[in-house]
């Protein structure tokens, strides 16, 4: 990787101001032209679409054109929210908090192009208090990115219930050809709280490193040579990945550990990632449209973060961790248990801060109990959030119902920064009394 392209990706990845990237969403909110599609659609390699600005605002709604796809079909009529915005959108409009552009409300944020929000949509009890397109259309699919990680850790969850798997198992008593490998002898609970010890980090320096486990699994996703011509599979380089240190000690985000929770539901499942989620999952929801889940070149699920869905779907999944499930699913899909189990890190705070719990503290302005089972933050009060690149968002607090959803295309969302407060205004039972 050449010096030119080192300092691309060191300033993407460490410069925290929202305007960096941003693209003006409205001018695409109703599609792209002819022209736009044939252009971006040459120039979505890893390290172009890493850039940010219009090639990945184009990628994140048409990520199909570009990459294999399994689409996971809406086979149950979807359900229609009942809606309280005349009580609510005003007084959440109002709502403040200081970020990266200033001390602004949710209202400003949202038509601020320098926040490149693209869509959000606010749940209380199961009910629409709030929902904004500015750079979007309600029917469009779009990325999620890393706001799908819990997907991979839900069919673990299942599986753990199921009394199929324990987390104390480690790797290699359901993957034999992990055997005698740093991960083989990872357990599963290292994986969903993302503490391997193993070179699998993802971050500034491995991003840079042209030889890193992270940029090697990356570059085979989006089927491109690492040395001598030679594309990889993620499995294989994944096998490769060496210890650092005891497992448990340092919170290490990691797309790639991510994945190795999609080849344990495989194996465990005897179906496709996709096929499992499916029937698992998918197949349950009242959802409005198929969920996309983008393939790597060997048909690997990208479970860790290239799926896309229109945003209401985004959010009935998010409701899905809620009591109010039966408005959009036809039976619970995230047990009780499970629920509990990611509401109470199995790690303690140490853990957390040691690692990227810092990052994402700053991002979130208030500090969590810690990540838990592929989720980003956990509150004392049970609020959850789920953050994906390029300024994804989804915050869940279970006791009251509230789901945030939002897609960008930015560098951080100044979005995180009104999620605790929207939360903590929608819990208040004087709100509607609130000026």
């Amino acid at each position: 990787m050449n010096s030119l392209v080192n300092a691309l990706l060191s300033l993407l990845l460490i410069v925290s101001v929202p305007a960096a990237f941003a693209v003006d969403v409205k001018e695409s909110r109703d599609g792209f032209s002819l022209e736009q599609s044939r252009k971006y659609a040459t120039a979505t390699g890893y390290r172009e679409l890493l850039g940010g600005g219009e090639v990945t605002s184009w990628w994140s709604q048409n990520i199909s054109r570009t990459m294999r796809t399994a689409v996971i079909p809406n086979r149950l009529p979807a359900n229609i929210f009942k809606r309280n915005e005349d009580d609510w959108a005003k007084k959440l409009g109002a709502v403040s908090a200081e970020t990266d552009l200033g001390t602004m409300t949710l209202s400003d944020v949202i038509s601020d192009p320098r926040a490149a929000t693209k869509a959000i949509i606010i749940l209380r009890q199961g009910e629409v208090v709030y929902e904004r397109y500015p750079g979007l259309r309600p029917a469009d699919s779009h990325l999620w990115a890393s706001v799908a990680k819990p997907t991979a850790a839900l069919l673990i969850e299942q599986l753990i219930d199921e009394g199929k798997l324990r987390e104390s198992d480690t790797v290699d008593m359901h993957l034999p050809d992990f055997a005698g490998t740093a991960l083989g002898e990872t357990r599963i609970i290292e994986l969903l709280d993302m503490v391997p010890g193993t070179d699998t980090h993802d971050s500034v320096k491995t991003r840079q490193n042209p030889d890193s486990t992270a940029t090697r699994y990356y570059l085979a996703e989006f089927d491109e040579t690492y040395k001598n011509g030679k594309i990889e599979t993620v499995r294989d380089i994944l096998r490769g990945a060496g210890r650092t240190g005891p497992a448990g000690e340092v919170f290490e985000y990691s797309s790639g550990i991510t994945q190795m929770l999609v080849f344990i539901a495989e194996a465990l499942t005897g179906q496709t990632w996709a096929d499992a989620f499916d029937d698992r999952v998918w197949s349950h929801v009242r959802a409005e449209g198929a969920l996309q889940v983008h393939l790597a070149p060997d048909g690997m699920a990208m479970a860790h973060g290239i799926v896309s869905s229109r945003l209401r779907d985004l959010a009935r999944y998010g409701l899905l961790y809620t009591p109010y499930w039966p408005l959009v699913a036809n039976q619970q899909v995230v047990s009780d248990a499970a629920l509990a189990r990611i509401r109470k890190p199995h790690y303690d705070h140490d853990v957390f801060i040691k690692g990227d719990g810092k990052r994402f503290t700053a991002y979130l302005g208030e500090a969590p109990l810690g990540n838990s089972r592929q989720w980003d933050a956990v509150y004392a009060d049970g609020g959850m959030f789920k953050g994906g690149m390029f300024g994804q968002g989804l915050y869940v607090s279970p006791d009251q119902g509230i789901v945030i959803a939002f897609y960008s295309t930015v560098n951080t969302s100044p979005l995180m920064r009104f999620l605790r407060p929207l939360a903590n205004a929608l819990s208040r039972q004087d709100i509607k009394n609130v000026p």
